[in-house]
Order: C-alpha cells, then structure tokens, then sequence
C-alpha cells in the first residue's frame, strides 16, 4: 500500500528559542541609489563563452558621468582589436582592457564609493569578469566565489541562488570585515523585471517592449564577431538596460512601501516589505512559547492547490469561471486578518462542536458567510473513504509528490483544516470519524502596528483589512479605465497602479506564511507533523521571517473548499466539471450563471464585485492531465486558440527550445494544434511522427548553482579558466535515449540559437562529464510529443471521459520538507522535497519485513539478517548503507 506524505516542522535540537536569530550588524541597505554602474558583456560562442568585450555607464542622479568599452584581448583576433580601438576613438569612448575596468572601475565605484551595481542577468555577466570560481563554504554553501581581481586586497563576490533570484555580496576579507564589512550593492534588472512585470524569464527586449522604453533592443544580430554593429549592439543593450531598470523604479516606487531595489528577490519580497511598514510581528516572535507539536499538526495539514483533469481526451463544452482574488478573498470570509495581528493565538478543544456542525451542515448552510468565521479549527480524524487531500508518489515509481483529491482510507491519524473535512463531507455525503478538533482563536492585538500609506490609501492595521483595501482599490481602477480613452495619458497611469496593487495582493496571498528554507548541511533537528520524532540525516528548514502556518493552511483549505463546493453545485444541476486548477473551474456553458449566482452571497467586500466571474465562454476544451489543456474554437477542420492569449498549457514541454526558431514563432502552439488535429483524424499518428521525427527535444539550461557546477569538475579539473566551464555558461541538454554501463547518458553542449544543431557536435555527458557524440543519444521530438499526448492523469482511474476518483488505501505516512516548484521545468533532474528520517520507524519497519520482500529490494539474505541482528542487539542500524536507503526507499512506495 502506498505511504502518504506530510509536510513536517523542524527545530534545530541544540537551539533554543524561536525567532530570535542574532540580529546582523551590517547597515541596512538604501531604498535608491543616486549612484549606478550598469554593463553588459559579449562572449566567444564556444564552449566557454569566455568575455571578448564589454561596455558600461557611471550615472550620478540619472546624468551619464563616465562609460567606456572594455576589451579582452585574449579572445579577440587582431582585425576585432583594430575595429573596437577605431569605434572607441572616433566616438571618444575611453578603452579598458579587463584588469582595468575589474580594478579602476568596477572596484572604485561599487566598493570603495558604495555604486550600485546593476545589469540584465547580471550573475552571468560577473562570472564573464571572473578569472576564476570556486564553490562557496560555510553559510554560503550552494553558492558561487568569483575571484575578479588579481589584487588580493579587493573583495571576490559570493552569488546565491534565492528561489528564481540570486543574492550577491562582497565576501569577507583581511580588508573587508566586522564592523567595516561591506557586502556591495548589486541588482539584477532581470529579476526586478520579472517580479514588477509578473512574466517569468523575461527578456530585455520583451522588457523593453513592455515598458515601452525608447533605447529598443538591436534584433537580428550575429554573435561571436565583433564589428562596429555588434559593439553598438552591446552599448544599445547597456542603454536599455538602464532605461528598463529607471521605469522599473517608477513602478516600484506606486507601491509606496519602504522596500531596498537590492532585496527585491520576488514579489513576496514587497509583501513582506508591506507587512514590516505596518509593523506587524513575525508570528514566532510574537507567539515565542506556542507548541512545537501544534505547529508540525498544523504544518501536516498544508496540501497547497488543487488541480485536477476529469474529463479526459474528450472534447468539451465549457465556461472557464474564475474566483476573484482567490486568496484574499478567502482570508477575508475566514476572518484570518486577525490572526496576523494578534497579540497572540490560543487553542480550544473543539471536538463536540464540529462533531455537531458536520452532521449538520448542507451545501446552501455555506452560503452565508457569518458561519466561516468559525472554520479555523484543525481536525484530526482517521480517514475511512472519505474524500480528502492526499500527498503522495501517484504513479507507483518513485516520482515526486503530488497532491491529488481522492477516496482516502488509513489506519494512521491524521490532521487536516476543517475547511477539508467540510468539503469531504459536502463530496460523500457522511462525516468522518472525528477523533479531536481544536480550534484557533486570535487575541487581542500587537502594540507595535502602525499606521501607514500604501498605494495612496490610509492603513491603520488595527482597523483596516489590508486585503479588503487593496482589492476594491483595484476594482475601483478597474472601474474607472473603462471610463478613460486608451490615448489619455491617464490610462498608463492607472494600468500601472491597477498592475502595482495585483502583484502585492499576489505577494501577500500565502507564499510568506509558508517560507521554509533548507540548510546546507544536516543537523540533530526535532520532526513534528502526524507525530513528532528525531533525526541526524537531514537539513534544517530555517522560518522565512512572516513564517505563520496557520495562515497558510487555512488560505489554502479554504481555497479548496470553494472548488468544492462549486463541484457539488455543478453535480447538484446534473452535470460534471471538466477541469479544475487553484482559483477556477470548468463547467457546462449552461450551468455558468446558476453558479455564478451561487457564491455571490459570500462576496465579502463593500462593494459589489463578482466573486466567480466567467474568464472564458463557450469554448471547447480537450484535457490530458493536469496542467495540460487546451481551450479552442473549432470552425469546421480550423483549429484557433483565443487571440492575445495562450489558452493552452503545455505544463512538460515548456522547458523546451523551439525546435525550428526560423520558421514558427510560436511553436508550442503548433504542437497542441497537431495533438488536436491528431484527435479529430484531421492527420494521423504517423503524419506527426514524421513531421517531428528529424527534430530532437533539446533545453536550455544554465549552470546556476554549485550543485550543476560540480558535475564538470572533473572536465575542469587541471585546465586554465578561459578552457573551463564556468558558473552561469549557457548549455543546451538533450534527453537520455541509451544507458551506458546502466547509467543514462544525457549530453550537454554549447548554446546555439538553432538548437537542433547540438545532435551532430560533440558533447559533454552530464553523469560522467566525458565528451561523447551521436544522435543516437538524443532523444527524438516525435516520441517526446507523442509521450506528453498520452500522459494519464494518475490521480484518478480510468483513460478517456469521465475519469473516476481513485480510493487510496494508505497504511503508513512519512514526513517531508519543502516541496520543489516547477518540477517539469528542470530538465536535466528533479529535485525532490527531503523525507525526514525517523530512525526508529525504519528499524520497526525493517524488523517486521519478510525475506522476500527484502530481496524483492536488491538485499542479499545474509545482509538482511546482519542487519536484523544489529537493530536487535544494539537498536541501532546505519541509515546510510546502500542496503537500508533501498529497504526504506521500499517503504515508502509500497
């Protein structure tokens, strides 16, 4: 039977106290800087896409003070050093060779006068100034040391990965150190641009277009050669990325919210930023004594979204119907704004009192909204068929986690938010088996809160719900560019503000309530979840700063429950939801508006403000599994996609490099008008096989973390920096198609922008890092498309049509850290979230194995019984002996 997995809650064992980290001592950063250094680099197209020029900008309060072009000899031929020397003295550019830009300019500026430094993917464009790397140690572990200059006295800067964004800082030196340390200024413009323009890996011309800037982006450039052309290309892209990063500013700056450009690494960034502004206690410091068992209850009950394909390889009918501000608006009907306030949150026994309310309670009780207010409550029960949130490896074979909402039966306890319990409840008909309910209840407030200003309005946080205020700022907006003709001057203004308000409303949603972030390095931590135990084997999960679980659990579970109760209404009418993912659900055009009137009792704003709205009518949809539908019209054999929007998800292909980058811009959306085509009979199998069959699926990858870089160790080791693999290079991976010596071979080459050329060059193999060659290790485009038309929906049964709600009969839990985002998207291996080990529970489940099972897993019978007689004679076993990981790992799937 398979094993369910919780998330789990560590402390550090030899730690005492919550959320009272040793204050740093290092001065704060500035909001602005009136001082900005900004370059770009250009490298060799090889392997090593080591620098052969570059060029940058000193601006003092936006006025050009100083720029220059930078050279690297090393890399270019005599005919390119003549052309840069000509360009820099006919347009009176000064000229630096690399040395003296790293020592005369970067160093004076960003070091010694505190310039901020910035650039687009600006980590990539430090390593090309690098001339050399190591991996990081100590607290920076995971991260990158690049050494820029040959004078020991200045400072190698330290480059970490944060979720999407990088930190970086001056290391500590003999001349950079206490009380004199300077960590250094640095922005990546890339990353601000991606979090104020809520687009993920956003070019600099995509930027640029969509921040209208004039300083547009040269196009159609050859790289590799450097001519008068391309080094105006390079300085048009440093005069860009200046221009980028000041409108960038500007719509920071609507915000209104006290945040440093430098510690803007996401928008949850802002959130928390808005949160410190109104000087709201992080919840541990607020709550030092609250119990560290309650919080793993808590933290066992956090499941995230949900998603879901049940109509599957059936074209459908639907309306797309979408839940307005789905988390906000969830935190308001919950009454949770108290929760984030309060002096402090006590618990009650509540076990009577749900056991009543579920007996009781029907799908139109939810209708009014005075009864949520009360659904704050974790209940621990034992499942038994009843329908709920499970955690688990759905395919069978070691695959990450997955949460799916399925028939669930264990004889283990679990906890789950009240929310859950009631939509189960709403789903099957039957309450139950409640064992234990608490409920949680704020009290008082914080004395510290403050009134402030955000986005142009008044909050005093002891009053105002800042969710509620933003939202219907927004909708008021929205109200008024209805109003407001798209030439006036007032419209940007306004869409910038409307914009500005969404991405905060987003921040401040439940990503911050729920920050874990893993060390490096493994720790004695104490586990608390289901139950609580210890382990030496994994790494602590340190609490981002506004770490509030409760918060995080009760906004998703609440999120859930109105899916729910959109499923039961759309069952209530006869019918069946096609689709589901997070805030929205797919139904029968017909049923759109009964439904939409359902929920509009609970709109919890004063103003009149749809809480379901219809996002898109009448179209048809065709679902794989999750995350991979299309929406279309259908106009006879024309197959066509809405118009200026992507209504198809291609969640598994996206990480892809578009296989003929001349010829179809927009080539995923081909891909899915094939797979339609190929449904109706428009073209057979064959004919997409032969049409892709000359492609291979390659992606693009970046060596963004020590982790990647290690595996070219051994193809570095012994040679010069120029001939090395370095931090932040470029590469283009293919697929394992052969094993080699039972290890899969997955080849890595130099970036090209036509990347179906890799497959006849000679490659580096990721495992080993030996330089291999031959098609035959790619794999083709064909089968990848082919595979992804076919993928199952493995949280439920059945193949086409209406798909069946799985019953899961678990007999066993494990607990698990922070769970990896974007799981498809990594192309070269899956990071999956760690399983805190409880060693106890392994030599309980070893002792109680049977021979056959244990050789089923690879152990031979005299190591199993070793291994028996150990736990017996010493209760003790060694957990990190190949034989035990397989036992365990055994356990876990079975």
């Amino acid at each position: 039977m398979p094993a369910l997995a919780v998330r789990g809650y560590t402390r550090k064992l030899n730690k005492k106290g919550k959320g009272k980290g040793k204050a740093s001592s290092y001065p704060d950063h500035p909001l602005r800087h009136s001082r900005v250094l900004v370059f770009d680099t250009e490298t060799t197209i090889d392997w090593f896409q080591n620098l052969k020029i570059g060029y940058f900008q000193i601006y003092q309060d936006d006025i050009l003070q100083h720029h220059g072009l930078i050279n690297n000899n090393a890399h270019l031929d005599e005919r390119e050093r003549k052309t840069l020397k000509r360009y820099a003295e006919r347009n009176s550019i000064s000229l630096y060779s690399l040395n003296e830009f790293v020592d005369d300019v970067f160093y004076r500026e960003v070091f010694d006068l505190k310039t901020l430094c910035i650039g687009f993917n600006l980590p990539f464009d430090l390593s090309r100034i690098a001339h050399k790397a190591a991996h990081s140690r100590g607290r920076n572990k995971g991260g990158f040391t690049l050494t820029l200059s040959e004078d020991r006295m200045q400072p190698p800067i330290i480059v970490k990965q944060l979720g999407s964004a990088y930190s970086m800082k001056f290391s500590s030196t003999k001349k950079n150190m206490k009380k004199d340390f300077f960590g250094g200024y640095f922005l990546d413009v890339q990353t601000l641009a991606e979090v104020m323009l809520q687009a993920k890996r956003v070019s600099l011309q995509r930027a640029g277009e969509m921040l209208n800037i004039s300083h547009e982006k040269y196009t159609g450039i050859s790289h590799g050669r450097v001519t008068e052309k391309y080094i105006e290309y390079n300085i048009r892209d440093v005069e860009a990325t200046y221009e980028v990063y000041r409108r960038l500013v500007q719509e920071l700056d609507l915000f209104q919210i006290d945040i440093p450009l430098t510690k803007v690494f996401s928008s949850a960034s802002i959130g928390k930023y808005a949160l410190k502004q109104m000087s709201v206690t992080p919840f541990h410091q607020q709550n030092p004594d609250f119990p560290d068992a309650i919080l793993g209850n808590i933290m066992s009950a956090y499941y995230g979204g949900r998603t879901e394909c049940r109509i599957r390889k059936q074209p459908t009918k639907v309306s797309v119907l979408d839940f307005t501000s789905m988390y906000p608006t969830i935190t308001m009907i919950l009454g949770l704004w108290p929760y984030l306030i309060a002096d402090r949150i006590e618990s009650v026994d509540a076990t009577e009192e749900i056991q009543a309310l579920l007996s009781s309670l029907n799908l139109a009780d939810l209708q009014n909204p005075d009864i949520w207010k009360d659904f704050c409550v974790l209940v621990k029960l034992r499942p038994d068929d009843d329908i709920l949130p499970a955690r688990m490896d759905y395919k069978g074979d070691d695959s990450p986690y997955v949460v799916g909402l399925n028939y669930l039966s264990s004889e283990k306890e679990m906890w789950y938010a009240l929310p859950d319990v009631i939509a189960s409840v709403l789903l099957t008909g039957k309450v139950p088996d409640i064992l234990e309910a608490v409920r949680f209840v704020p009290v008082g407030q914080q004395t510290s809160l403050q009134k402030t200003q955000i986005h142009s309005v008044d909050i005093d946080p002891r009053r105002d719900n800042l969710f509620q205020v933003l939202v219907e700022k927004r909708q008021e907006i929205k109200q008024d560019l209805k109003t407001i003709s798209k030439d006036d001057p007032e419209q940007l203004h306004l869409s910038s503000q409307a914009q500005a308000i969404k991405i905060l409303v987003n921040a401040m949603s439940y990503g911050i309530f729920i920050e874990l972030n893993p060390e490096d390095k493994k720790s004695a931590l104490e586990v608390n979840g289901v139950y609580s135990f210890t382990t030496e084997e994994n790494r602590h999960e340190k609490e981002g700063k506004y770490f509030h679980p409760l918060m995080a659990v009760m906004i998703t579970a609440g999120s859930r429950l109105f899916l729910a109760m959109a499923e039961a209404k759309v069952l209530e009418l006869g019918g069946q939801h096609a689709y589901m993912d997070t805030d929205s659900i797919f139904v029968p055009p017909d049923f759109a508006q009964p439904i939409l009137d359902f929920f509009q009792p609970l709109n919890p704003y004063s103003i009149d403000i749809p809480l379901l709205k219809p996002e898109k009518e009448d179209m048809w949809f065709y679902g794989i599994s999750s995350k991979r539908y299309a929406l279309y019209y259908l106009d006879g054999q024309e197959i066509r996609f809405m118009e200026g929007e992507r209504s198809y998800k291609l969640h598994g292909l996206g990480h892809l490099a578009n296989p003929f980058p001349n010829n179809v811009k927009d080539w995923q959306a081909e891909v899915w008008q094939d797979i339609l085509r190929m449904h109706y009979g428009f073209v057979s199998s064959m004919e997409i096989y032969e049409k892709y069959s000359k492609f291979y699926a390659v992606s693009r990858l970046s060596v963004s973390t020590s982790h990647v870089w290690k595996r070219f160790d051994s193809f570095n080791e012994g040679k010069a920096w120029d001939e090395q693999i370095k931090p932040f290079n470029f590469y283009l991976a293919g697929f394992k198609t052969e094993d080699e010596n039972g290890v899969p071979v997955k080849p890595l080459c130099p970036f090209s922008k036509d990347p179906q050329t890799i497959v006849h060059r000679e490659f580096i193999d990721y495992q080993t890092g030996e330089n291999k060659q031959g098609s035959h290790y790619f794999r083709a485009l064909c089968q990848t498309i082919l595979d992804y038309a076919n993928h199952p929906e493995n949280k439920f049964d059945g193949g086409v049509g209406l798909l069946e709600r799985r019953h899961i009969v678990a007999d066993d839990v494990t607990h698990i850290g922070k769970e990896a985002n974007n799981i498809d998207d990594q192309a070269l291996e899956v990071r999956k979230a760690q399983r805190f080990v409880d060693k106890a529970d392994v030599m309980k489940t070893i002792l109680s194995m049977s021979q056959k099972i244990a050789e089923e897993c690879g152990v031979d019978r005299k190591t199993f019984q070793r291994m028996k007689q150990r736990i017996q004679e010493k209760g003790d076993l060694n957990l990190k002996t190949p034989a035990v990981k397989r036992l365990y790992s055994k356990r876990l799937m079975n």
